[in-house]
C-alpha cells in the first residue's frame, strides 16, 4: 500500500508542471472608483460676463418754472428710464464645505471687478405734469464699479459632480449721473439743466445655481455658476434749474426764468452673471 502512494505522488510530481502552466491566472480587480470628497477649504478664480440693469425714477419740481397769465406756481416732472449694464467681469474666490454621504453644505465668498456702465438719451417729451409743457430731454448712466458676495452653498454630489443652489449677500460700489435739458434754448432762455450725481457702497441679496466638477486624480475642480445680483436703490437729489419763456400765451418770450429745481433720482441696481471657474481644495 505505501509503495502505491509513492507511486501517485511521484506521478502528481511529473504532471504538475504541465497542469499548472495550463491554468488561468486571474489579474487582480482593479481598485474601487471612489467618490472625491468635497469637504475642506478651497480657493479658485473665475471669469464671466454680468448684465444688469440701472432703471431711474426721476421726480422733481421747480417753483414757478413756466410763468403765464393764470399759470401754475410750480412746475414738475415725474419720468423714467433704463440703463442696460454689460461687461465681462473677473474675481476670486474662497469658501468651505461640509459633507455628509452624497448632501452638501458649504458657505463661500468672492470679489469681482466689474466697471458695467451704460447710458440713454430719452429723446420724447418730457411732459411738466403741471401744464403740459415739453421741457426736454432725459440723458442719464450707472454703472457697477465693483461687487462681492457671501453665500451659502447647499448641494447633491454624485460621483465626480456637484448640483448646488446658493444665496445671500451682495454687495457693491454703484453709480448714477445724469441730466435733464430744456426743450428751448436761445438768447433769452440759457441752457441751465437739471442734474444728479451720486454714488454708493450698496448691501442687498443674490440667489443662483451652478454645477461643478471634480477633475480626476488632483485637488482641482472646475464650476460654472449663475447669479441674479439686486444692490437695491440709491438716491441722488438734484440740482440746476429749467429756463423757460413767460408772457401771454403765443406771445413773445420776455426772458428766462430760472428757479432751483427740488427733488430726487431713485436709481435701482440689479445684475445677472455668468462665470466658469476653478477651484483648488486644500487637503
Amino acid at each position: 500500500m505505501v509503495k502505491k502512494i509513492g507511486i501517485l505522488l511521484a506521478a502528481l510530481g511529473f504532471a504538475w508542471p504541465a497542469f499548472a502552466g495550463n491554468m488561468v491566472v486571474k489579474a487582480p480587480p482593479p481598485p474601487p472608483v471612489t467618490a472625491p470628497n468635497w469637504m475642506g477649504f478651497y480657493i479658485g478664480g473665475n471669469v464671466g460676463y454680468g448684465w444688469g440693469t440701472a432703471n431711474d425714477g426721476i421726480s422733481f419740481f421747480q417753483s414757478q418754472a413756466t410763468v403765464g397769465p393764470g399759470g401754475p406756481p410750480f412746475a414738475s416732472l415725474t419720468a423714467s428710464d433704463n440703463n442696460r449694464l454689460s461687461r465681462a467681469i473677473g474675481g476670486i474666490q474662497a469658501g468651505y464645505n461640509w459633507q455628509a454621504q452624497n448632501y452638501l453644505v458649504g458657505l463661500e465668498a468672492d470679489i469681482q471687478d466689474s466697471g458695467k456702465w451704460g447710458s440713454s438719451t430719452y429723446g420724447g417729451t418730457i411732459i411738466d405734469t403741471s401744464n403740459g409743457n415739453n421741457l426736454g430731454t432725459i440723458t442719464s448712466a450707472g454703472k457697477i464699479e465693483w461687487f462681492g458676495t457671501v453665500r451659502a452653498r447647499i448641494g447633491v454630489t454624485s460621483d465626480r459632480w456637484l448640483v448646488y443652489g446658493t444665496g445671500g449677500l451682495a454687495y457693491g460700489e454703484v453709480k448714477a449721473n445724469g441730466s435733464v435739458l430744456p426743450a428751448i434754448s436761445n438768447a433769452l432762455v440759457p441752457n441751465f439743466p437739471v442734474v444728479w450725481n451720486d454714488s454708493a457702497t450698496k448691501a442687498g441679496w443674490t440667489l443662483g445655481a451652478g454645477v461643478e466638477n471634480a477633475i480626476p486624480s488632483s485637488n482641482w475642480s472646475w464650476k460654472i455658476e449663475y447669479l441674479y445680483i439686486d444692490l437695491g436703490k440709491i438716491n441722488a437729489g438734484v440740482s440746476g434749474g429749467l429756463g423757460n419763456c413767460y408772457g401771454p400765451p403765443g406771445g413773445p418770450c420776455n426772458g428766462p426764468l430760472v428757479t432751483p429745481a427740488f427733488g430726487t433720482v431713485t436709481t435701482k441696481i440689479t445684475d445677472n452673471i455668468i462665470r466658469l471657474g476653478v477651484n483648488y481644495k486644500f487637503h
